[in-house]
């Protein structure tokens, strides 16, 4: 294994760890708002949070909206 894959998935695992701690208990559209904040990308929240990648997308949209930003 190449020194960047190793470093590479060191990296995504440090950013699973944070994204964990960030959320602590939370669950559902909290959790996901603020991983989606955090700026993770959709396929990677839905597996944290242990949904859909779609059920991300359209919480996500609907948080928006609700903020006036989409």
């Amino acid at each position: 294994m190449a020194a960047g894959q190793d470093l590479g998935g060191k990296l995504d695992s440090l950013i699973r760890l944070a994204a964990l701690q960030l959320i602590g208990d939370r669950s559902g559209a909290e959790a996901i708002g603020i991983l989606g904040r955090a700026g993770l990308d959709n396929d990677l929240i839905a597996e944290l949070v242990q949904t859909s990648p779609a059920t991300v997308r359209a919480t996500l949209s609907r948080m928006r909206r609700k903020s006036g930003r989409g």
